[in-house]
């Protein structure tokens, strides 16, 4: 019993000290979101100066195999080569 308070304890603890809150803005719907934040008190649904950042999308690699076939390994790498065929 002692354990499975202290255990209780601790969780309400940890989730206490957390620096996340709950977002502040409304759904099309009128009822309040449930995203979290990190930092302000809106989530990136309902803050106007939010900016994606943008990702580099997975191309397959321009090296080739000691075989000679060309190599099937993605890479996001901007010089078109996979870790394997990089210098």
């Amino acid at each position: 019993m002692n354990k499975f308070k202290l255990l209780t304890l601790s969780l309400i603890f940890a989730g206490g000290l957390s620096a996340q809150t709950s977002c502040q803005g409304l759904t099309k719907d009128s009822v309040s979101c449930k995203n979290t934040t990190k930092q302000g008190n809106l989530c990136y649904l309902h803050n106007p100066n939010y900016v994606k950042t943008e990702t580099t999308k997975a191309v397959v690699c321009d090296g080739t195999t000691q075989k000679g076939n060309s190599c099937k390994n993605k890479t996001k790498d901007s010089s078109g080569f996979c870790h394997l065929h990089r210098d």
